[in-house]
This record gives structure tokens, sequence and C-alpha cells, in this order.
């Protein structure tokens, strides 16, 4: 099912991917799903859900794709209906789902394979390539809403962001909190720098 869903959403992206989605892209989607094998196996989960993890990851944002606003329950449709064509589990479906909305911003995860996906996601913010990322993103933001943000008031949105942040798996917590600790050092001097 892994390699059909793989091949599923990279053709959506091919096809479907808006111009200005220069963060909420294929790669990202990539990135999401290695980082859910890592973490999951960091977290010794077995290989059923890890299955179903990477199935979440692959579909996560493919909502992007239709809209901004509630793109993750998109997503969760996208999933279950291409599920349900290929006859996987009704248990499974379910669980994908779940994993899928439990990637929303101001939503907690209720259990382990919902954490490894939302830390997942959110990865980046703990791993050196961050300021590229965060870049990225705010080109993003820019080219969709058709206004540019102030350094200044990225840096801050950003080290707010951050400084809210926590990782829900201990092999997160373990292998990416010194660097999203560094990272929001290095936000605060950036924004200490403009202020001086």
């Amino acid at each position: 099912m892994l390699e059909n869903t793989s091949i599923f959403v990279t053709q959506l992206f091919a096809e479907k991917l808006p111009v200005w989605a220069v963060y909420h892209d294929l790669t990202h989607t990539i990135e999401t799903v290695n980082a859910c094998l890592e973490i999951g196996r960091g977290s010794d989960i077995s290989e059923e859900d890890l299955e179903i993890l990477c199935i979440a990851s692959w579909f996560h944002d493919t909502g992007y794709l239709y809209t901004v606003d509630g793109h993750e329950e998109k997503s969760s449709e996208i999933a279950l209906n291409f599920l349900k064509e290929n006859y996987y589990s009704s248990d499974r479906i379910n669980t994908v789902v779940d994993c899928i909305l439990a990637t929303k911003i101001d939503k907690n995860p209720r259990n382990l394979l919902e954490s490894i996906i939302c830390d997942s996601d959110l990865i980046t913010l703990g791993k050196q390539e961050y300021f590229g990322k965060n870049n990225l993103l705010k080109f993003e933001i820019e080219l969709r809403d058709g206004k540019k943000i102030s350094e200044f008031d990225w840096l801050k949105r950003s080290h707010h962001f951050l400084s809210l942040h926590k990782y829900f798996t201990e092999y997160a917590q373990i292998n990416f909190n010194p660097q999203l600790e560094i990272n929001r050092m290095t936000l605060q001097k950036k924004i200490d720098d403009y202020r001086s």
C-alpha cells in the first residue's frame, strides 16, 4: 500500500501544486515521511504502525493543493477516499485519518502515533537547516497572500512559534530539542540586533 500511496501522492503534487507552494511541496512531504521512519523506529513501534504513519505522512499536506484553511480535513478526505478505493482496512484508515488531523497546529496528539507524525511534520524546527526552511515558508506566505512580511515581524513570529513548540516523543526531545534551543537563541539574537 505504501508504494501505491507514494505514487498517487507524487502524481497529485505534480498535477495540482499551486505556484505559491514553495514550502508545502513534495520535498516537505518526503522529509516528513523520512522523519516518521526515523522517529517511529527510534520509538520502537511495529512495522504495521510504521506503515500507517508513513501513509498518513504522504497524505498529510495534500489538502494544501486545494485549500489552506482546513487543509488537514481535506487531506484526510483525500486519504480516506484513496484508501477505501484500494481496500485498506477500515481500522487502519481511521488511524491514518486521526494521524493527519493530529497535525493541526493547535491540536495535541492523543497517542504515540499522533505524537510521531506531529514531531515529524515540524522536525525542521530542531535541525540546522531550520533557517533556510523558515525563509522558504516566509516566501510561500508572501506569494500566497500577495504581500511582503517585514524581516523583523517574521523574526518575532518565528521566535514566538519556536518558544511555544515542544516535541512530544522522547526520541525527538533527545535528538532535536538541543538544536531547537540553538535556533531559538539565534532568532532572539537577530531580534536583539534589530532593536539595538
